[in-house]
Order: C-alpha cells, then structure tokens, then sequence
C-alpha cells in the first residue's frame, strides 16, 4: 500500500486526483493539506481520508506516508516539493515543475542528495493517440522525422485566475499549455537536442502574462517542430493536435491516423476514436497515476522525471527571452 498526501486542494486535485487516488488499488490518500483548511477537512470527509492540515509540516510525521502530490498554484511547487523530498517522500508535481528554470534545478539538486523520486505530470504522454504516434515513429512507419506541427488551443479557465498572475504562474500560456506541447515533442521524437528556439508571444486578453504563443524549434539533427498555444485565439472549440511528416509517411493525433507510401499510391489508416475527449482525458490521467505508483513501488522506471523537466524548463526560458528580445536564442 502506498500512502499519499495530496497538497493543494483545488480544481485539478478535486475534479482530478482525489477522485482517481481515493479508487486507485493499492493506494490509500493519509491526508490533505490545503491553506484552506475548511476546504481539507470538507475534502477529508468526502473521500474517507484520514487526516487534514493546513500545511504539509503537519503530515510528514505521520506514520505510512511514501509519496507527496503537488497540486497547488505554481508558485508553491518548489517549496512543497523540497519540503517533501528534504522528508525522505518521492514527489509527484502537476505540471509546470516549478515557475523557474532555476526553481526546477533546486528540486533536482535535492532529489539527488537525498535518493528520491520526483515525477512531473504530463499526462498527454499518456494519451492513446500519443502512445501510438509515438509507437509508429519508434518502428519506423514514417521514416525519419524532420517536421512536426502541434498546438494547443483553449480557452483560459476562469476558476484558476492565478494563472494569468505571472508571479504566481511563472508565465502564461506557454507554462500552462505551451510545455506540455513541448514536453510532447520532446518525448515522442528523438530529434536529439534543442539548437535554437524564435517565438513570439501575444497578450490580448491578459496583462502581466501571455495568452498566445507561436514558436519555431530548430534540432541538432537539423528537425524543425512548430508550436502554437493560446487561450484567446477565436475558436468554436478546444483544439490539441501534431501533425508529424517523415520520410515515408505522416502521423495525426486526436484522432490518431498513419499516411504512409503503398506501393505507388498513399494509403490512410484511422483509429476509430471511441472514447469522448473528457473520457481520453481522465484516462491519460489515470495512465499516469498508475506508473507514477509502480515506479515508487520500483517495478518500473519514473518518467517524466524532474531531469527531463530541467530540459523542458530551458527552452521555455529561452522561448521567453526570444520574444522578449525578437530573435532566434541559440541553446
């Protein structure tokens, strides 16, 4: 049984974690921390849980405690997480990692000195559609990548006001949707390392933060990705895609679809989507719960480790200072 305190007890914990922690097997939620402690205890009640605290000082003492789940504003990641690691506790933190590239080293650093587990979530790894782009491009199916278009595109949700609040999310658009788009390219292709980064970056709904992002990545084996990223562009509905061109063929996701040469002509396989987008959703989530749980039980390796954040963290850092300065950053 691995036992779990969940800290920060806003949407993505209720509409999320908690529900898909209090079912998990093997699993038992020993407390939930919150400033809030009206909300933790109203959320401990709920969900059967033990105890609730306002800080997680009041929780690494107890008793069958192995892991801390991060799921505050952003601007809080690094001191829980560093708080939970400096306890012995492996961590899980929702993504952003933390605000800063140098926020994120400081989390490393202590995960090393003290020999735990640090997971970031980025659950569209876990998508079908992702698994089986990623799958096609591992055998081959499309030859060597050297283009890739993707984007996220949605409208900014209006119960995490903190996110347009550039001190306490660390950015806009970018750290909010803009990494995990990156942190998808990053890990369905082996392009090998970022060279060079150009973005621009638009604030027409918001202030102090960007609501629209479009970026260009150039790789050391000479792969070219797109991305954009936006809360405000007009748009009917919620767009996710990659669009990915190799040699021999492209790859689509939501929904998933292979192109490749056939002989003279192109021949197209679709996968039927049959799940909805909410069900796709919750289950990359529950995806990632699983091997989050398995790689603290030590059956199988962490991914989407704080290592690959430190990297995510560099390029978003020099998107940044791209747009800020309008020209191409070398890395």
């Amino acid at each position: 049984m691995i036992g779990i305190v969940l800290v920060g007890a806003g949407n993505i914990a209720q509409s999320i974690h908690l529900p898909l922690l209090s079912s998990a097997s093997g699993v038992k939620i020993v407390a939930i921390c919150d400033r809030q402690i009206s909300k933790a205890r109203i959320l401990a009640e709920k969900y059967a849980v033990p105890y609730a605290f306002r800080t997680l000082e009041e929780a690494l003492d107890l008793p069958g405690v192995d892991a801390v789940f991060v799921t505050t504003s952003t601007d809080a990641h690094a001191a829980i997480a560093m708080q939970a690691i400096a306890g012995g506790k492996h961590v899980f933190i929702e993504r952003p990692a933390a605000r800063t590239l140098q926020e994120t080293k400081d989390i490393q650093a202590l995960a090393r000195k003290n020999g735990v587990q640090v997971m970031v979530g980025m659950n569209h790894r876990f998508r079908p559609d992702v698994v089986s782009m990623k799958n096609a491009v591992d055998r081959g199916e499309i030859g060597n990548v050297y283009y890739v278009k993707a984007g996220w595109v949605k409208q900014r949700s209006t119960d995490a006001r903190w996110l347009a609040n550039a001190d306490m999310s660390g950015g806009g658009v970018l750290v909010d949707l803009g990494i995990a788009v990156l942190d998808m390219i990053l890990h369905v292709f082996d392009f090998g390392r970022v060279r060079s980064v150009t973005a621009s970056t638009f604030h027409h709904e918001t202030k102090s933060v960007e609501d629209v992002v479009v970026a260009m990545l150039q790789f050391e084996n000479g792969a070219v990705a797109t991305i954009e990223t936006s809360w405000s562009l007009v748009r009917a509905e919620d767009l996710y895609y990659c669009n990915v061109f190799g040699k021999k063929g492209s790859a689509y996701i939501n929904p998933y679809r292979l192109v490749a040469r056939s002989g003279t002509g192109i021949q197209s396989t679709v996968s039927p989507q049959k799940k909805t987008q909410m069900e796709i959703y919750k289950k990359s989530y529950e995806s990632e719960l699983k091997a989050f749980v398995n790689a603290v039980r030590g059956l199988v390796p962490m991914i989407s480790t704080i290592d690959e954040a430190l990297e995510r963290m560099k390029v978003v850092e020099a998107l940044y200072a791209s747009a800020e300065q309008k020209k191409e950053i070398v890395l």
